[in-house]
């Protein structure tokens, strides 16, 4: 498919993620993170590698899959008495580990970066904005949400094409709309299973599920009524906070929301096969691939809690190896925006004159 083809095609992806979001928000959220998740993290890591990781060292990309060990390790409890906010350090050091990977061709350079910028995130992570920020949204909600819409709008720039933008629009207007649209959801029922594996507050105040930290501390940032953790002394007030999640028009369209971004995220990776070209690597590699995502699959539905844990590292060494490209676009997304910003003040100069 040519460009504008696969851009028409993604506005259809988009439609279509944003009423399964609306219609089954739980379901279709654990639906794409099962199947397509495991799926888009192998083919996602093998394209990059092809890539070198779009770094300039040959081996930078050890700091990335480390820093992605680390936050395992911590965030499964595997090694007892780490620090708490090991995982949102972690991700901050990567972060900037990436930008030092992708500015810097010396190696003394890039390294002296990376360890003023992981020394400068130990000395803030115990900043109640930092743990928000790199430790739920930034590997999470703005992973799949805002990078999205970076890719997207760097592809339109590039092609300059009105299926671009328009696609890019339809975006956003879809994300808007779980903002205003709160249907009642008459007769919806999340079964035991769903809710389960998604995750529930129990009456100390502990979450039973990572998933439901994104709902909770978004719902809790922008202030929605009825949605907080109960004090741990207070028995009882978990099944209430249970019952807002799981029922109320306001925390549905959050979860919708959730669920559109993950969905979208998913399929506009597949969608774009014939411009991103994933699948152009080794025979061998596209087998182990293959074998690997049969397996998650079938872990997953032997035991989705096992699953989870099995993927949980794979999941966030996507996020960080894909640092480096980010920031790439984050740089192609400035120059093609100054450059069109000099270009208009020539010509209104020429004009003046």
């Amino acid at each position: 498919m040519n460009t504008n083809q696969i851009n028409y095609l993604n506005i259809g992806l988009m439609f279509l993620s944003g009423v399964l979001g609306f219609a089954y928000p739980f379901e279709t959220f654990l639906f794409v993170y099962t199947v397509l998740g495991p799926l888009h993290y192998l083919t996602e890591i093998s394209w990059l590698h092809e890539r070198n990781y779009y770094t300039k060292g040959r081996y930078d990309y050890l700091f990335l899959i480390g820093a992605a060990v680390l936050l395992t390790i911590a965030n499964l409890k595997i090694i007892p008495g780490l620090s708490s906010h090991v995982p949102e350090w972690a991700v901050f050091a990567a972060l900037g580990a990436a930008l030092a990977f992708v500015i810097f061709k010396t190696t003394l350079a890039r390294w002296m970066m990376v360890a003023v910028l992981a020394l400068a995130g130990a000395f803030i992570a115990t900043a109640p904005w930092f743990g928000l920020a790199f430790g739920i949204f930034l590997p999470t909600l703005v992973h799949v949400f805002v990078f999205t819409a970076c890719f997207v709008l760097a592809g339109a720039l590039k092609s300059r094409s009105l299926s671009g933008y328009l696609s890019l629009g339809v975006f956003f207007l879809i994300s808007l709309s779980f903002l205003f649209f709160h249907p009642a959801h008459t007769g919806y029922e999340v079964g035991q299973y769903v809710s389960n594996n998604y995750g529930m507050v129990q009456d100390n105040g502990l979450l039973t599920s990572p998933f439901l930290a994104v709902n909770y501390y978004f719902a809790k940032i922008f202030n929605f009524t009825g949605f907080s953790l109960p004090a741990a002394s207070v028995a009882g007030d978990a099944s209430i906070i249970n019952t807002y999640l799981y029922h109320n028009p306001i925390a549905l369209a959050l979860m919708s929301f959730i669920a559109f971004a993950y969905s979208y995220h998913y399929f506009n990776w597949f969608s774009k096969t014939s411009i991103i070209r994933w699948h152009e690597v080794p025979k061998r590699r596209l087998a182990a691939v293959a074998g690997l995502w049969l397996a998650s699959l079938a872990l997953y539905a032997y035991n989705y809690a096992v699953g989870l844990r099995w993927l949980f590292f794979l999941s966030l060494a996507h996020v960080l190896l894909e640092f480096p490209l980010n920031q790439i676009t984050f740089y192609q997304i400035g120059r093609e925006l100054s450059g069109r910003l000099i270009k208009v003040q020539k010509q209104n100069s020429r004009a003046n004159s």
